[in-house]
């Protein structure tokens, strides 16, 4: 606990943590720095594995199907083109849309939530994967455009929202520590009265 200069004493407001990266987003020193860029190559090599899975399974259905190499050929760049469509269509999509600013309570819920979801999803994914065997790489290409948005933004919206709700708790702090300071008398009977 602090103590100003006019002897009211002042609790220190401490910033809260938000998922992957703790309080570090506060000073933002090489310990946000390595968790953000960290957190960042797992995702992408989460979905660059992923990618890889899709194209070799993408590969063997044309394959199993029977279609011959020229129309194969045929499939694979139209496939790429709409890989590279998808890309920029998820990174720029991701970009423009509105953010909700999330507080710090809300991006653990929504952490927590995701999490859960991806466990779900995970479980029962398997058929929906045969199913979508044709568009899969250009999904993968669509996820990975997804992620380098708010990946690549200076802040996310996590850490925009947490520094919301810390400046709000100062000015919070600073409106209690003002009433509960002591007023100056106003003239001169008050001081004198106040001497007595």
């Amino acid at each position: 606990m602090k103590s100003t200069a006019d002897g009211v004493p002042r609790e220190q407001v401490e910033p809260a943590a938000i998922p992957r990266l703790g309080t570090t987003w506060f000073d933002r020193g090489a310990g946000y720095w390595l968790r953000r860029i960290a957190h960042g190559c797992f995702q992408l090599a989460l979905l660059l594995f992923a990618g890889l899975v899709v194209t070799a399974f993408y590969a063997g259905f044309w394959e199993a199907v029977g279609v011959p190499r020229s129309a194969r050929n045929a499939v694979y760049a139209v496939t790429a083109v709409a890989c590279l469509l998808s890309l920029v269509a998820g990174f720029v999509r991701t970009r423009r849309a509105p953010v909700e600013i999330p507080t710090p309570e809300q991006a653990w819920r929504e952490h927590r939530s995701r999490q859960r979801r991806n466990a779900a999803s995970a479980a029962g994914g398997r058929w929906t994967l045969l199913l979508l065997a044709p568009v899969l790489p250009a999904t993968i290409a669509w996820a990975i455009g997804t992620w380098a948005a708010p990946t690549l933004a200076r802040r996310t919206a996590a850490e925009i929202g947490a520094r919301e709700d810390y400046e709000r708790r100062v000015r919070e702090q600073e409106e209690r520590a003002e009433a509960a300071r002591p007023l100056l008398p106003r003239n001169r009977a008050e001081r004198r009265h106040g001497r007595r």
